[in-house]
């Protein structure tokens, strides 16, 4: 079901040493039109957030796709 659709998606996440997102990136992210998360320990107001501490972080964010995509 997903593989059919175009739409673009973007998933950020700190590899090495996290330090969190700079507030000017994340206030550049919140101005695409598409569907864009974030894997990080603080949490945005408008942006997605999935803590990578979730051990069900791939199914999680599934789930979350999945019913972003049913709401467009």
């Amino acid at each position: 079901m997903l593989l059919n659709l175009p739409q673009l998606l973007l998933i950020f996440y700190e590899e090495a040493k996290p330090q969190g997102f700079s507030p000017t990136f994340l206030d550049f992210l919140t101005r695409f039109d598409t569907t864009i998360c974030i894997i990080t320990d603080s949490p945005h107001p408008t942006i997605p957030t999935f803590s990578p501490q979730d051990p069900h972080l791939i199914q999680t964010i599934m789930n979350w796709l999945q019913r972003t995509i049913l709401e467009t």
